[in-house]
């Protein structure tokens, strides 16, 4: 009984939300999947790889793997790729995307970034096996398969310790199938994102962070969290989304390459908190420094030893 409820509630979703950008809790660590503007911020060369599994307890849940690769290059400019691949049910679609990005430096040493992104969507969906209830043909029940094409944009702020990150990774419309005229299909998206590091004592800092996720015909899903971290090697956060969803989520520094983020997201709802809907997310990101950033680092290090030496 309880499993076909999970399947009825599954369903449900499926039609109004099927085929959206995946939502990532650890969505920070991977921010140019979404937003273009990311590219090339975070360090030289930037690598992450991002597993999702949601509603782990269920045969066939939404399962995401996406990946992405961002460096900064001369002149301002950031360029990067992300590969993110969606199954769900009897759907699966697995969506490339190059970025560009491009800094601007402002006042009081405020830096803007502006992004553009462009792509290519492959959608599968195998609908030949669902049991039918009627006796005549469904023209719906067909084996379905399209490329769709899509560009983004957005912007990236950030200035003594505060960003705000807005983008529309997604700025067209694209049907499934012309043939099928209530189906899933792409859908305008925007995104936003604001926060703030502050610092404490004790090499502590608290940073309030505030999502925003609205698809177009969707109801927007908004994510308040609350991260700590020490010495920004250990970071550990609590974040409440839309739905009476709690994330527990958690990133350590292993060195100065490579850092681990773990998620997981339950129903905090008496409501869903029996079906046992939860979602694990594992996170992985590799930065790499390029020659020339290795020598601005020694030559700042050097610069640092000489003026405690005076």
């Amino acid at each position: 009984m309880r499993k076909s409820i999970v399947y009825v509630l599954f369903l449900v979703s499926l039609s109004g939300y099927a085929q959206q950008n995946g939502y990532f809790s650890l969505s920070q660590y991977q921010m140019n999947m979404v937003n273009p503007a990311h590219a090339g911020v975070e360090a030289d060369k930037l690598f992450s790889i991002v597993s999702r599994n949601q509603w782990a307890s269920i045969d066939d849940g939404p399962k995401t793997l996406a990946m992405s690769y961002s460096e900064a290059r001369n002149n301002n400019v950031g360029l990067g790729i992300s590969v993110i691949s969606d199954q769900i049910f009897i759907e699966k679609q697995t969506l490339v995307t190059v970025d560009f990005s491009y800094k601007l430096k402002m006042y009081n040493e405020a830096l803007l970034y502006l992004g553009l992104k462009g792509g290519m969507n492959s959608f599968q969906a195998n609908t030949i096996p669902l049991t039918s209830y009627s006796n005549q043909s469904d023209p719906a029940q067909k084996d379905l398969s399209r490329l769709t094409p899509n560009i983004g944009v957005g912007l990236y702020y950030t200035h003594n310790n505060f960003w705000l990150s807005a983008a529309l990774p997604r700025l067209f419309n694209a049907k499934r199938d012309e043939e099928i005229a209530l189906q899933a299909q792409d859908r305008v998206h925007t995104y936003i994102n604001i926060g703030r590091k502050i610092p404490l004592p004790a090499n502590l800092a608290v940073t309030p962070e505030l999502i925003y996720r609205k698809a177009s015909g969707i109801d927007p899903v908004v994510e308040g969290i609350i991260w700590g971290n020490y010495q920004e090697k250990v970071h550990l956060g609590v974040g409440f989304r839309t739905a009476s969803v709690v994330s527990l989520k958690f990133n350590v520094a292993l060195n100065e390459m490579f850092s681990f983020a773990y998620s997981y997201d339950t129903y905090g709802s008496e409501r869903f908190s029996g079906l046992q809907l939860n979602a694990h997310e594992l996170g992985l990101t590799i930065r790499l420094k390029s020659k020339a950033g290795i020598e601005e680092q020694i030559k700042n290090e050097t610069s640092e030893e000489d003026k405690a030496i005076e």
